[in-house]
């Protein structure tokens, strides 16, 4: 099947323009011609019609092939224009060729005619889609919702640039396009775009320009295009201001937080929780990263709203909350998970209940957690270290406080678990036993007293024998912790009254001796034998 041909012929002879189609008829064409011969006629027919190729003599009599080639380029077109003549010498036919024709035959040689016409209708039709897609790509770029431009790398001049770029910086004027890039762009650093384009590609992070007088923050994309032996950038601001200060606010959080997905990947870390777990990013399954010893998988989805774990990790203690909530159009929610480092607290609270020398509770932790335990009964111990200020006297105070420090340390390795031991000030010590455990308070007590009996403190290289005094009062309805440590007190005071070195069971009315220890010895007696 032939292929229609529209063509736009200007020629003057009848018998070569009948010549002409027949040579495109035997090359498969269905030529349709228009014939013109003055320069007005071709105006107007380039000008009313549309045609697939025009074929031009060299020479007519009122009218040639470089004048139409004038006419042609003013109308702008781009049809394939061929030239045929009698005869033409090289040097013209270059001179055709450099004004716009895209090939020339001879009138006595025109068998390759349709070949010519066949060849330059496919390359005319790919300069179209050429241009469709340069034109495609202008539409694309300036419809970039971030302001993109087209930078000469050698000049650094704004070639084009994108709707956005025009209205952000150009207020809209198109013509304010040709100038410098940093006339139109002021950065804080401009060394670091300068670099930028000179490398042809990359990304500067984090980059402050200013708006108005305002300063932005934009990650200033760069990439490199040659074209037509022309080295140009394509540069894309893409405005992070919002997201930089977010991040900033994130980061000087100090607690570790995440932000993770429905699908239990992760959305967001901060620098904290970055310095915590290391190599961390974006899109990653977290399960790895959280799962610990002694924790179940996904923990932290068993956390309700407030709700708070104590975990481990690198051998600190963190409180584990987690506030669940849902993105736009989600089902399932996703969580912001909050690490909180307790160690400074918790040590703080260790300090707050604990005596500093010895480790023992002190005073005011026993006494918040004796009082509430007095309803259902118990025993309270006092223990005295005799002579303590003979010790400190004689030896120094630092002698003192090993004896301290060794006799709360034996003390404590004879003590059962819910049996409360602690420092009271000074040399004077306490133990409360639990109702559960009144009844064997008395045989805790002998085994701390051996124990003290046969070990002694060591200072200075030198081993120095000690001896304990002790009260003790069981709890009755209606005690109070000041009510019972008096009378454990009053049998304390006789304890020391009797000698030392003993404990005495106090029962009101009465006062009941106990057994004494002789540290030399480690030999119990009774009072009635010492007596």
């Amino acid at each position: 099947m032939k292929k229609p041909l529209h063509v736009l012929l200007v020629e003057d002879s009848d018998l070569d323009a009948a010549h002409l189609m027949m040579e495109l008829r035997r090359g498969g064409f269905e030529p349709e011609s228009h014939r013109v011969e003055l320069p007005e006629q071709f105006e107007a027919a380039l000008r009313n019609d549309t045609w697939d190729v025009i074929i031009c003599d060299y020479h007519l009599p009122r009218f040639s092939a470089p004048q139409a080639l004038d006419h042609y380029r003013v109308a702008g077109l781009d049809i394939p224009f061929i030239v045929v003549s009698g005869a033409i010498g090289e040097e013209t036919a270059v001179d055709l060729m450099r004004a716009g024709a895209h090939d020339y035959l001879l009138k006595h040689r025109l068998t390759r005619l349709a070949a010519a016409v066949d060849r330059e209708l496919h390359q005319a039709e790919s300069r179209r889609a050429k241009r469709r897609a340069e034109s495609l790509f202008q539409a694309v770029l300036r419809a970039s919702p971030l302001p993109g431009l087209l930078v000469d790398r050698a000049t650094a001049r704004v070639i084009d640039g994108s709707d956005s770029f025009r209205r952000q910086f150009l207020d809209g004027n198109p013509g304010a396009a040709q100038r410098a890039l940093f006339e139109l762009i002021e950065f804080s650093q401009t060394e670091r775009i300068e670099q930028l384009l000179a490398r042809g590609s990359g990304t500067a992070w984090y980059a402050v320009y200013y708006v108005d007088g305002a300063a932005r923050i934009a990650n200033v994309r760069c990439y490199s295009v040659a074209h037509e032996g022309g080295a140009y950038a394509y540069v894309v601001l893409e405005d992070v201001t919002e997201q930089h200060y977010l991040k900033a606010a994130f980061d000087a959080v100090p607690d570790p937080l995440l932000i993770i997905s429905s699908e239990q990947t992760l959305l967001y870390v901060n620098r904290a929780a970055e310095e915590l777990f290391g190599d961390l990013y974006f899109g990653m399954a977290i399960g790895s990263a959280l799962r610990f010893p002694n924790l179940e998988g996904d923990w932290w989805r068993t956390l309700g709203r407030f709700d708070e774990r104590r975990i481990e990790i690198a051998g600190q203690p963190y409180d584990a909350s987690a506030n669940p909530f849902r993105f736009a159009g989600e089902a399932e929610t996703s969580t912001i998970l909050t690490l909180h480092n307790v160690s400074d607290e918790e040590e703080l609270r260790h300090l707050a209940m604990h005596d500093a020398l010895t480790g023992v509770y002190n005073m005011r932790h026993f006494q918040d957690a004796v009082e509430p335990q007095l309803v259902d009964g118990g025993t309270l111990a006092l223990l005295d270290v005799d002579h303590f200020k003979t010790i400190n006297d004689e030896r120094g105070h630092a002698a003192g406080d090993v004896a301290l420090i060794t006799f709360a340390n034996l003390v404590r390795s004879e003590l059962r678990a819910g049996e409360l031991f602690a420092r009271l000030g000074g040399d004077e010590f306490a133990v409360f036993f639990p109702p559960a455990a009144a009844s064997a308070a008395l045989d805790v007590v002998r085994a701390i007293y051996a124990r003290i009996a046969r070990t002694p403190f060591r200072y200075d290289g030198a081993d120095y024998p000690f001896t304990v005094s002790s009260g003790i009062a069981s709890a009755h309805a209606g005690d109070s912790l000041e009510s019972l440590r008096r009378r454990a007190d009053q049998a304390l005071y006789e304890a020391k009254r009797q000698g030392r070195a003993r404990w005495i069971v106090a029962e009101a009315p009465l006062i009941r001796p106990s057994a004494t220890f002789s540290p030399q010895a480690g030999k119990r007696a009774t009072n009635d034998e010492q007596a």
